[in-house]
């Protein structure tokens, strides 16, 4: 992630930083070292306060559908359905998907 960087170039402490997302300075830390990672809340809130977005923030190249091949009816309804929520639930919705694919993977699915 890019948070170390974005804070070294807005001349921030973690201090600092941590107030603005309301954790403890010692929780912020892990999030820089990548011991912890932040949830989606949690990077809303950090890429709203640098100004970039969530791919950047996490160094994530973003892929168009069309890179993920063939996508089913229930993937685009999934989608579609997606595109409608505002950004608060598209974050809780995205947490539970990241909780879900967590799980499947921890099964070995």
């Amino acid at each position: 992630m890019k948070l170390l960087e974005l804070r070294k170039n807005a001349g921030l402490t973690q201090s600092e930083i941590a107030k603005v997302i309301n954790t403890s300075s010692v929780n912020y830390n892990r999030y820089e070292l990548e011991k912890v990672n932040p949830d989606i809340q949690t990077l809303i809130k950090l890429a709203d306060y640098y100004g970039v977005t969530l791919d950047y923030l996490c160094e994530h190249e973003t892929k168009t559908l069309s890179d993920l091949g063939p996508i089913s009816e229930e993937q685009k309804k999934s989608i579609e359905l997606l595109t409608q929520l505002d950004r608060n639930n598209l974050g809780i919705a995205l947490g539970f998907l990241l909780r879900l694919k967590q799980e499947q993977e921890n099964k070995g699915e």
